[in-house]
């Protein structure tokens, strides 16, 4: 169980947390905001690493926690994973110390009992089962952390939290770096979890499918809403709808009595106005409810030919691995593209090629006459560090003033554009990319993974801005929300190359169930059918049917 109690954190001068309370009991629980609103703070602060300057925390259980950034730390994966059987690995140590002295006494005797109880002789295979199932190698988790990708690292906390038996889950935004059939695997672990969870995520789909309660902080405040995204949306707007009606019923209220004190301060009435005057000095008004709306326009400056790109037979390798066997790709004009497939498949690595940013070892990338590319990065951390936001757009070219409209777009305002890059998280860093793409007049979209770190209304925003786009789009993309939404063809990246996917994004795993639920369904028909045929063996239209079933069933066996 976890409990909040009136927690506070300030950070230079600014009131991140207000008095926040909330608790989870086996729960689960989301917590939503837009980016640089305190989620992560808050998450931190549960888990140990930061204190806040006021309030009470209790929680009641074994904690795990996986963070936004996790560290590259100088270790292998399976070392980590393996730091969730950390008292097995003491009595490991134990037992080898005692082993090379030679001693295997009653102490020996004592921890041989204590290693069996403990799981020492099968947690080996639990994690060779864990890692099976969340789609790593046990040659990858071998790897140092500091040489593994996003994704990876991810999965190797993934693996861990679950080992570790945890009674209390944090997450902060799990999906961000994960292919689609590994949040689909870790929306089905999350579901059977049993303990208190608590994720902060920007990924509508999977908190559609986890969430029991949504906590709401903005302003340092939290509110919470039962169910999921779309029914905290409908309360939020009926409730700050209510909020509006009250404040404004309030305002015509006191403006009366003003009036009334005005016209009686002096009279034969003045007590009374008095006496009215102090009641209203106690009168709270409810805060204007003002939803910010984010405006963002993605325009091509021409519109170029019916033939963007063509793609033929590209191949690249890095090493001895082999990421792209004879790619093919022919995208039109209008074309909205997105490419899926496990992390590691290739999918970034042929954005970059067609981009013009890397080189392929075989193969072409034919672009179309009068195509202009806007190229997005995977990496939005490839700007310099040192510079302002404000020096990332007038560097295009835009004076200061023109450069702060643009900012403003994306939600930069006031003193935020003389920050640093370094200074931003990763999805301010994610906007600020966003801004520069916005500014080339491109008719050709190449984006990989546009709408990561982004909080849900800039997401949706986004979104917006690339549906009302006139260009031609290529993205990759492990957000089903967006594939859903924007994309007109889907392609999964598999053993090197492009395989055509149905609109709707699936996971082979989700394939294999439903390719399973329509052969039983054609098993269980030719039972009936048998049954009825046994009965009455001379009803042919019966009979048809059986035959076309069982001809059906050879093709999926």
């Amino acid at each position: 169980m976890i409990q909040i109690g009136n927690i506070t954190f300030i950070n230079a001068g600014k009131k991140i947390l207000d008095e926040i309370s909330f608790s989870v009991n086996r729960e689960k629980k989301i917590i939503v905001g837009e980016n640089g609103s305190g989620k992560t703070t808050l998450l931190e602060i549960i888990a140990g690493n930061l204190s806040p300057d006021s309030g009470t925390i209790v929680k009641k259980g074994k904690l795990a926690y996986i963070p936004q950034e996790i560290p590259a730390l100088n270790r292998s994966g399976m070392e980590e994973i393996e730091s969730a059987f950390y008292e097995i690995k003491k009595i490991e140590k134990e037992l080898d110390a005692l082993e090379k002295a030679g001693d295997f006494g009653e102490r020996y005797a004592s921890l041989l009992a204590k290693y069996e109880e403990a799981g020492g002789y099968t947690y080996k295979q639990e994690i060779l089962t864990m890692l099976d199932k969340i789609g790593l190698s046990e040659k990858s988790a071998q790897r140092k952390m500091m040489k593994m990708s996003g994704g990876e690292r991810t999965k190797c906390e993934i693996a861990k939290a679950f080992l570790s038996k945890a009674d209390i889950l944090l997450m902060d935004e799990p999906t961000n770096h994960l292919d689609i059939d590994t949040i689909e695997l870790l929306e089905e672990l999350l579901k059977k979890f049993r303990g208190d969870l608590l994720i902060v995520s920007h990924d509508r789909v999977f908190i559609d499918k986890i969430a029991t309660h949504i906590l709401y902080l903005s302003g340092g405040k939290i509110r919470e809403y039962p169910g999921d995204y779309e029914k905290f949306t409908a309360l939020r707007k009926a409730e700050d709808e209510k909020i509006a009606k009250e404040r404004e019923k309030l305002l015509k209220y006191i403006e009366k009595e003003r009036a009334f004190i005005e016209k009686f301060r002096y009279g034969t009435r003045a007590a009374q106005a008095k006496s009215r005057e102090k009641k209203l000095k106690k009168i709270e008004i409810p805060g204007e409810v003002k939803e910010k709306k984010i405006k963002v326009r993605m325009e091509s400056a021409k519109r170029g030919g019916e033939k963007v790109a063509e793609i033929i037979n590209l191949e690249k390798s890095y090493g001895k691995n082999k990421v792209l066997k004879g790619v093919n790709l022919f995208i039109r004009r209008g074309d909205r593209i997105g490419i899926t497939g496990k992390n590691g498949s290739g999918k970034s690595t042929l954005l970059k090629i067609i981009a013009g940013v890397e080189k392929q070892d075989n193969g072409e990338v034919k672009i179309g006459p009068g195509i202009e590319i806007g190229y997005f990065p995977q990496d939005a951390f490839v700007m310099d560090p040192g510079s302002t936001l404000v020096s990332q757009i007038t560097d295009a070219g835009y004076t200061v003033p023109e450069a702060r409209n643009i900012l403003a777009l994306f939600d930069f305002t006031g003193d935020e554009v003389f920050k640093t890059v370094s200074e931003l998280s990763g999805g301010e860093k994610r906007r600020l990319l966003l801004a520069k793409v916005s500014l080339v007049k491109a008719n050709f979209l190449v984006l990989d993974e546009p709408t990561n770190h982004l909080s849900i209304s800039m997401k949706e925003t986004v979104l917006n801005a690339l549906k009302n786009y006139n260009g031609t789009i290529l993205l990759v993309t492990h957000d089903r929300y967006v594939l859903q939404n924007l994309t007109d063809k889907i392609y999964r990246m598999e053993n090197g190359k492009l395989v055509s996917k149905k609109k709707k994004p699936q996971s082979e795993e989700s394939e294999r169930k439903d390719v399973r639920k329509e052969i039983n369904k054609i098993k269980s028909r030719i039972a009936y059918l048998e049954k009825l045929l046994s009965e009455n063996p001379e009803n042919s239209k019966r009979k048809k049917e059986l035959k076309l079933l069982k001809q059906k069933l050879q093709k999926f066996l």
